[in-house]
Order: C-alpha cells, then sequence, then structure tokens
C-alpha cells in the first residue's frame, strides 16, 4: 500500500499538467508555491531523519536487528509476509516525531505505526523501508518512501535510497529530480515499447497475476 502510494506520486507528479488541469478544473489548486517549497523542504528533512535511524543497522548482524514478521490476511505466506526490524520502527519513530512536532494538525499514514488523523487535508504517508528483505540480507535494494497528500491528492512524493545516496523527489507542478538533477522517462509511448519488472510474481493473488501477465505479454 504505502509503495503503491508513493510510486503513484512520482508518477502523477512527473505527468504534473494533468494534475494541475485537475486542479483547476475545480477551482481548487491546492499550495500556493511558498507553501509547497516550505512542504518540500520539510520532506527532505523526513528523509534525512530516516536515514540517520537506518544506517546504524546497515549489514549488521540479523540478531541485531530484532526481525519479527508481518502477515497481511487473504493472502498466503509467501505472499504476505513481511519482515520488521528496529530500522523499520526506528526511522517511521523519527519521522513521525518530526511530523508531529512540525505540522501537529496534519495526518500521518505509516507503514509500522498505523494511521493517525487520516481525514486532514494533509496526510504523510510513510514507508521507512521498502524492500526490509533486502535490507537486512545486505543488498541495497530497498529505500524509504515519503507522500504527501492535499485532500486525498499526492503533491510531493519521494523514494530515498540511504546506502547508494540517492534520491529521487517529485513535487506537483515541477521536474521530478534524482540528487537534484531533472528526470524523464526514456519516451515509450506504448505497452509494447515499455519495460516491466517486479520483485516475484508470486506475490501476486489470483485475480491479480491475470492482470499482471496480460501487462507482461503488452509489455517487454
Amino acid at each position: 500500500m504505502m509503495k503503491t502510494i508513493v510510486q503513484v506520486s512520482l508518477i502523477l507528479l512527473a505527468n504534473r499538467e494533468i494534475l494541475i488541469s485537475g486542479f483547476a478544473q475545480s477551482d481548487a489548486f491546492p499550495l500556493r508555491s511558498t507553501e509547497l517549497v516550505e512542504l518540500t523542504d520539510f520532506a527532505n528533512t523526513l528523509a534525512d531523519a530516516a536515514r540517520t535511524e537506518i544506517l546504524p543497522y546497515w549489514r549488521v548482524p540479523r540478531n541485531h536487528l530484532a526481525q519479527e514478521i508481518k502477515h497481511e490476511s487473504n493472502r498466503s505466506e509467501f505472499q504476505s509476509a513481511s519482515p520488521v526490524t528496529l530500522a523499520d520502527r526506528a526511522a517511521e519513530r523519527a519521522m513521525r516525531e518530526l511530523i508531529e512536532r512540525t505540522y501537529p494538525q496534519h495526518g500521518v499514514y505509516g507503514e509500522e505505526f498505523g494511521v493517525l488523523r487520516c481525514d486532514a487535508d494533509y496526510v504523510w504517508v510513510l514507508d521507512p523501508i521498502d524492500g526490509t528483505r533486502s535490507f537486512i540480507t545486505g543488498k541495497p535494494l530497498f529505500g524509504t518512501l515519503i507522500s504527501c497528500l492535499y485532500k486525498g491528492t499526492p503533491v510531493i512524493g519521494i523514494i530515498d535510497q540511504c546506502v547508494l545516496d540517492e534520491r529521487w523527489v517529485g513535487v506537483l507542478g515541477h521536474k521530478s529530480t534524482l540528487n537534484g538533477s531533472p528526470i524523464h522517462t526514456d519516451g515509450a509511448s506504448t505497452l509494447k515499447d515499455a519495460e516491466m519488472y517486479t520483485t516475484s510474481p508470486d506475490m501476486f493473488k489470483d485475480g491479480e497475476i491475470t492482470k499482471f501477465n496480460n501487462m507482461k505479454d503488452a509489455g517487454k
């Protein structure tokens, strides 16, 4: 859920004309430019705080991570089993504390500690470590996911990879960036020209795997 929200945030923000057009039609373009800059700076502060908590646990012995397993209902053991570590909890706790201290009226939807004020105009969606299996096995294929929603619409999205020192930032009305440099897709306009990949097709339920296979057959 967290990964979907943040990745969709970046996709939508990359297509910023669509979002801006939608807000213009409803006469509800959400943020002043100064406010958006302030929130973007704060989102980066959240990512910095998560890095500070995660890096001390990078490649430490697994028995030092206090690993536990979470399960999602209505899925198989393989599909739903998700490890959680001290690093996950410490990173989300640090981000939540910053939000509570800086924007106590904002909501939070966190992977590890649940939902708080989800009916607020602004809601921060946090996944401290997306890819915990990679993290605990010493592979730098994980990231911290952060999104800010305004009345349910993403206005900021961040994917931060602290080990590789890479940060993707998408902001409404602006080009998405990697470490401050503008980024773009390779220009594929049809599915047959697009690359598709996933962690494992075994993650999908029966109805989902059919959709996945249809997409796989249509793309590369």
